[in-house]
């Protein structure tokens, strides 16, 4: 492994400790927040929105909060002013992820622990 791959290894690592042991946060509306995935200028966050029946997540991207939001099921965008040059991209991470995503998304809703399922998710976005 070249000393570039090794430095991607640890830096992927500490990212993965880094969303494990971030201090959650309420969303605007007084319920749980929880970063996904951060990489760069994004961040993939999912809510605990009890009344939503839709499992659906919210990606920041650079500046812009709340960017786009995407159904878990489908990959389909919901909402957002993200360019679509992405869509395909989001949809792609969504489908390898779906399984654990839907999990994260059903026990976070029902306040049970969410985070030992976090760690199965895949980075790569």
């Amino acid at each position: 492994m070249s000393l570039d791959e090794e430095f991607d290894e640890l830096q992927r690592l500490f990212a993965q400790k880094d969303l494990l042991t971030e201090p959650r946060r309420p969303a605007g509306n007084g319920f749980m927040e929880v970063l996904l995935a951060k990489r760069k200028n994004m961040k993939i966050k999912i809510y605990q929105e009890r009344g939503h029946s839709l499992p659906h997540i919210h990606i920041d991207y650079g500046r812009q909060h709340h960017a786009a939001s995407y159904a878990i099921e489908s990959g389909e965008r919901i909402e957002g002013n993200l360019s679509k040059k992405y869509d395909s991209d989001v949809s792609s991470w969504l489908e390898r992820n779906r399984e654990k995503l839907l999990k994260i998304w059903n026990a976070l809703q029902a306040g049970t622990p969410h985070e030992p399922l976090m760690a199965e998710l895949s980075g790569d976005v």
